[in-house]
């Protein structure tokens, strides 16, 4: 069975879902595996890379529906992320941010980095139901 493969067996009766894959690009590995943990915990699959080339390889090699940005990313490294996402993923984009107001870049949707687990899923599963629309 693939990974990213949910199979659900009712007698013979077979349904498949695919998950929705997520591709976490930050530049530190602890809040990187956290988000992955959250987003695992409901249902998703999640991808990580560490800057644009890790997005740009990625992508070239899964569908992705979703690309979130970490702030640990300094601004120069997000714009390359943005670039990368936008050719490679054409998927939306979700960035995370600290502070007071965002960086005011073409976006689809932000989100403080401070919320809870519960509001952060909601954040991704809001831009994902955008999409889906």
């Amino acid at each position: 069975m693939c990974h990213n493969l949910l199979t659900l067996a009712w007698g013979d009766t077979h349904l498949t879902e695919q998950k929705e894959t997520i591709l976490v690009a930050s530049w530190d590995p602890i809040l990187a595996d956290v988000r992955k943990a959250i987003l695992e915990k409901e249902g998703f699959e999640v991808l990580q890379a560490k800057g644009s080339t890790g997005v740009r390889d990625l992508c070239k090699k899964k569908k992705v529906n979703l690309v979130l940005i970490g702030y640990s990313l300094p601004p120069s490294e997000k714009r390359k992320v943005w670039v990368e996402a936008r050719k490679e993923c054409k998927t939306p984009i979700l960035q995370l941010y600290q502070g007071a107001e965002p960086e005011l870049v073409e976006s689809n949707a932000f989100a403080h980095e401070s919320q809870t687990p519960d509001d952060f899923v909601k954040s991704v599963r809001s831009v994902l139901r955008r999409l889906n629309n």
